[in-house]
């Protein structure tokens, strides 16, 4: 699996769908951000999607799922992130 977005710097999705991003997890390691990549099974209209962004503590690497049409992928609502993994 690519994994090249890891590269970019990229913000956090903004966590209300509109970027439709509808899951990403966190992580402090890159390693960790390939492993889980590894491990993503998507769908129709479905893509991953992520890069990196630094906090006080130092930087984070992010993956999400980018679907095509966020009415067909389900409720906004359900729209959510997964915390900081070491």
């Amino acid at each position: 699996m690519n994994t090249d977005f890891l590269e970019q710097e990229r913000s956090l999705p903004e966590g209300h769908g509109h970027d439709k991003v509808v899951q990403w997890h966190v992580f402090r390691a890159r390693d960790k951000a390939e492993e889980f990549a590894r491990h993503v099974q998507l769908g129709e209209g479905q893509e991953l999607i992520g890069g990196w962004t630094r906090d006080s503590v130092g930087m984070l690497y992010w993956v999400g799922v980018h679907v095509d049409d966020l009415e067909r992928w389900g409720n906004a609502g359900a729209v959510h992130k997964h915390g900081a993994r070491v």
